[in-house]
């Protein structure tokens, strides 16, 4: 086994730039016909966490876009489980200030479809992945229409998902109905 740890050195100066970039991707995982896969006997830190090779999706599949309140969506990851059996609780809060047909429509989907999401580190730029090919996500979504002209209107979608790593690390290509939205990497 590889021993992948690594300094975590702070940089006087250094600025840590907390969130997530306002869009999101997410698919079914029944549109997935291959699966990037951490690496066997990685190299680095970054090549622990960093998921290799590309999502296959089926030939006329997409990601699809979800834009999101930014400032209000919040991904946290917590260690679970006992002793040697340990894996990660991915948790990601997104906002979004919709609640017409299409909104209503993934909602009601969602609900009872194992989904992948991927959502872009605000600090990095890089991608990080909420759902694994080993555990179901959990997607849940809640609409809140609203009660008067200053409240707020939109939905909350909460996924859940197990993993064996912290939001893992995702480079390869992100293609959605408007075209590549990240190239595979390498």
């Amino acid at each position: 086994m590889s021993d992948n740890f690594s300094n975590l050195d702070w940089v006087d100066g250094q600025v840590s730039v907390p969130g997530i970039y306002p869009v999101l991707y997410y698919t079914s995982k029944n549109s997935i016909t291959g699966w990037p896969q951490f690496a066997a006997d990685p190299a680095t830190p970054a090549a622990a966490v960093t998921l290799a090779g590309d999502f296959t999706l089926d030939a006329l599949k997409k990601w699809k876009r979800v834009n999101c309140i930014d400032l209000e969506s919040e991904p946290t990851s917590e260690q679970q489980g006992e002793v040697r059996c340990k894996t990660y609780a991915n948790k990601l809060k997104v906002v979004v200030s919709l609640t017409n047909e299409e909104a209503t429509a993934m909602a009601k989907e969602a609900a009872n479809t194992d989904l992948v999401w991927l959502f872009q580190e605000r600090d990095s730029g890089k991608f990080r992945v909420a759902g694994s090919e080993k555990f179901m996500t959990i997607t849940k979504v809640t609409l809140n229409i609203g009660s008067s002209p200053t409240s707020k209107k939109g939905c909350t979608i909460e996924i859940e998902a197990v993993d064996v790593c912290p939001f893992p690390f995702y480079d390869g290509l992100i293609t959605d109905d408007d075209g590549i939205v990240n190239p595979a990497d390498g």
